[in-house]
């Protein structure tokens, strides 16, 4: 039975269990079929080496054994801490995206945003009517002269990755004359 892994070859991970708890390292091969990974420098077994020919010397070899899958934890590459790994639909492609970023682990992906030359960041600008100028609207129904309204303009940032928007600067401006 072929499983999809949640790790995959080249990736930087964490060991979360066994010998070798907290070392982090590159992933050098993947297993699906018996749930397994091979990380470098990780599980190091020894290996007893036959000389099978006579110009041939036995030796003793230690070489990076498989272990389970579920013994390590994928480290973003964004934001650098272990993370378990979600599945998005990006440009019409399944990617693996950190749960805790919300970036994508797929190398390709973010090679290929890189190559589209697409702006990563979009802003947008709205006015925003602030308290004291909603009390100087109540003060202005009640037949007072009224004083031009001033209006903040928030810039806002959207990445293309990112759901919500976030305040970068908030500008003042000049009350608008009424007539």
């Amino acid at each position: 039975m072929i499983k999809n892994l949640s790790v995959k070859k080249g990736d930087k991970v964490l060991v979360i269990a066994g010998k070798d708890n907290g070392k982090i390292a590159n992933v050098i091969s993947t297993l699906p079929s018996k749930n397994k990974v091979v990380v470098e420098g990780v599980n190091i077994a020894t290996k007893h080496k036959k000389a099978r020919k006579q110009d041939q010397k036995s030796k003793i070899e230690k070489v990076e054994a498989a272990f389970d899958a579920s013994n390590v934890m994928v480290v973003c590459g964004s934001c650098g801490k272990a993370t378990r790994v979600a599945h998005k639909e990006v440009n019409g492609k399944m990617v693996r995206v950190c749960k805790k970023c919300g970036q994508s682990l797929d190398k390709a992906v973010v090679k290929e945003a890189k190559k589209a030359k697409k702006p990563a960041v979009k802003v947008e600008e709205k006015e925003v009517v602030t308290e004291a100028n909603e009390q100087a609207a109540k003060v202005s129904t009640t037949k007072k002269p009224s004083a031009p309204r001033a209006t903040k303009k928030i810039a806002t940032v959207k990445t293309t990755t990112a759901k919500t928007a976030t305040r970068v600067a908030v500008r003042k401006t000049a009350p608008s004359s009424g007539k």
